[in-house]
C-alpha cells in the first residue's frame, strides 16, 4: 500500500485535492494559543531545483519547489526534511515577519528524511522546543504549520491517530500518523502538541492517486527520533549512524511455528551482509534476534534503531535463540556503508553549468494576429506577445500566467512580438540579473511578475 505513498512537496503548481471533503477535529481555544507560540519559529523554504526534460530534445528546467521548515537556534538553525532540499540549485528561506533570507545546507541525516538549514539574519530569531514524542497517546490533539501547496503558512488540527507506522521508508521506520492535515508543501514543518512544543516533523501523506492530496493520512518523524539525529547532524564530530550488516523482519507466531521455533520472541534474520559486524559474529539467517544489550525491543524496527545509535567501534551484546535456546554473540558496531555526506545540494559545477543556460519559462509565445486575438478575446488596443501555452511543470504556470494572456513589457520597454521578449531575456541573462520584471495583460487587468534568471537572488 504505502508504495504509493507521496513526499509532502510542491512542484509549482497546485495538485488537485480529493474529491471528498477530510474532516479533521474543529480547533478548540488551546489551539490558537498554541499555534500562536509556535507560528513565529515556522519558515517557509522555497528553493530552485532542475526538472529532467520531459521528453528528448526538451532541455532541464530550473522549477521553483515549496516546502517547510523550523527555527529550533535563535542564531539561525533550521530543521526540515531532505526531500525538501535534494537537489537544489539555491534554498531561500521565509520567515514569519516576511524576511527573506539564503539558506546554506549545513548537513543532511543518512537515513531518515532531514536535514540541518542555517541562516544569518543579524538577529535572534524565535524558536521551537523539542516536545515529548514518547508521551503522545492514540487521540491527543496536535497541529500541524507549514507551507501547503506555496500559499504561506497555515495551520491545521487533528490527532494522533497511530504510532509507530511503518511506511516502509527506512528500516527503523515508527512514524506518528495523524489526520492533521500535511499537504504537498508542509514537508519539514513542524507537528506540535497542545504546548506548542515540536513532538513530529512533517514528512508524508498518504494518497493512492498519485497526484492526490491529502485525504486524512499524514505521517511525521517523532521528535525523539528527530532530535537525536539532528542533534548528531550538528555535532562537529557528526558521529554516523551504526550498522551491524542484517536484515530483520518481525517474527509472527505463524513464521515462529512454521519454522519449528516455537518459545522465541523478538525479530529474524533474513540476511546477513558478507564481511559486516554481524557476519564476523557468526549470525546467519534464521538467527532469532530477542535483546540488545539489557533491552528487549517490540519489533524489528526498534532493533535497528537502537543499533543505530550505538557509538561506531562500539562492542554490542545480541542475544539471540538458536536451536530451541537462547545464546549472546558481541558483535562491532560499524558505520552506515551507504552514508553520503555530501547529499542534499547539487554540486557547485552542476550549478554553474545550469546558471551558465538561459532559463526557459515555460512559455510559448505568438504574434498577436487578429485570428489569434479572436480567438482569446484580446482587445485589438493591446499589442505585444501572445502567450500562446504554458507548460504545467513551469514557473510562469506558479506566477499565474496562462494562454491567452499578452506580455506587453519586459523591464519599462514595450514589446511588440516574441523576439523582443526573447531578446530581453537574453539580455537579462547576460547582465546576470536574478528577475526580469515582465508586465502581462490579462483578460481583465494588467499586472507585474518576476521572472527568475537563475538561482533565487542572495
Amino acid at each position: 500500500m504505502f508504495r504509493v505513498l507521496i513526499m509532502a512537496f510542491v512542484v509549482l503548481v497546485m495538485l488537485p485535492c480529493a474529491s471528498e471533503p477530510v474532516l479533521a477535529r474543529a480547533m478548540e481555544r488551546g489551539d490558537a494559543t498554541a499555534a500562536r507560540k509556535a507560528t513565529p519559529a515556522v519558515v517557509n523554504i522555497s528553493t530552485w531545483k532542475v526538472r529532467p526534460p520531459a521528453k528528448p530534445g526538451d532541455l532541464p528546467r530550473r522549477v521553483k519547489t515549496y516546502g517547510s521548515g523550523f527555527l529550533i537556534d535563535p542564531a539561525g538553525i533550521i530543521v526540515t526534511n531532505k526531500h525538501v532540499v535534494d537537489g537544489a540549485l539555491d534554498i531561500t528561506a521565509i520567515l514569519s515577519d516576511g524576511e527573506r533570507a539564503h539558506a546554506t545546507l549545513l548537513a543532511v541525516a543518512a537515513m531518515l528524511d532531514l536535514a540541518v538549514l542555517k541562516v544569518d539574519v543579524g538577529h535572534p530569531l524565535p524558536v521551537l522546543k523539542w516536545g515529548d514524542s514518547e508521551a503522545l497517546q492514540v487521540g491527543d490533539p496536535v497541529l500541524t504549520i507549514g507551507n501547503p501547496l506555496g500559499i504561506g503558512i497555515s495551520v491545521s488540527a487533528g490527532i494522533v491517530s497511530a504510532l509507530n507506522r511503518d511506511i516502509q521508508d527506512t528500516p527503523f521506520d515508527q512514524y506518528i500518523q495523524t489526520d492533521a492535515a500535511i499537504n504537498h508543501g508542509n514537508s519539514g514543518g513542524p507537528l506540535i502538541d497542545a504546548d506548542g512544543d515540536v513532538v513530529g516533523v512533517d514528512t508524508a501523506l498518504y494518497n493512492p492517486d498519485d497526484a492526490g492530496g491529502f485525504i486524512g493520512i499524514g505521517f511525521a518523524i517523532p521528535a525523539e527520533t528527530a532530535k537525536f539525529v539532528v542533534d548528531r547532524l550538528l555535532d562537529p564530530a557528526h558521529p554516523l549512524p551504526g550498522w551491524i550488516g542484517v536484515t530483520l523482519q518481525d517474527l509472527t507466531p505463524e513464521l515462529s511455528e512454521a519454522l519449528g521455533l516455537q518459545g522465541a520472541t523478538g525479530s529474524i534474520i533474513s540476511a546477513v551482509d558478507a564481511g559486516g559486524p554481524a557476519s564476523e559474529a557468526g549470525l546467519r539467517p534464521g538467527d532469532v534476534l530477542s535483546a540488545v544489550g539489557d533491552i528487549r525491543p517490540g519489533d524489528s524496527r526498534a532493533f535497528m534503531r537502537l543499533i543505530v545509535e550505538v557509538p561506531v567501534g562500539n562492542p554490542v551484546k545480541l542475544t539471540i535463540w538458536r536451536d530451541a535456546k537462547e545464546a549472546t554473540v558481541t558483535a562491532k558496531v560499524a558505520e552506515w556503508p551507504n552514508h553520503m555526506p555530501g547529499g542534499g545540494m547539487m554540486s557547485a559545477g552542476m550549478a554553474e553549468a545550469m546558471i551558465q543556460k538561459m532559463p526557459d519559462p515555460g512559455v510559448r509565445l505568438a504574434d498577436l494576429t487578429d485570428d489569434l486575438r479572436q480567438q482569446f478575446g484580446i482587445d485589438p488596443k493591446v499589442t505585444g506577445a501572445l502567450v500562446a501555452s504554458v507548460e504545467a511543470d513551469c514557473e510562469a504556470r506558479d506566477l499565474g500566467i496562462v494562454a491567452g494572456d499578452v506580455i506587453t513589457a519586459v523591464q519599462g520597454t514595450p514589446v511588440a512580438n516574441p523576439v523582443d521578449v526573447r531578446s530581453a531575456v537574453r539580455t537579462a541573462h547576460e547582465q546576470h540579473r536574478s528577475y526580469l520584471a515582465v508586465l502581462v495583460q490579462g483578460k481583465t487587468s494588467s499586472r507585474w511578475v518576476s521572472l527568475s534568471m537563475g538561482g533565487a537572488s542572495r
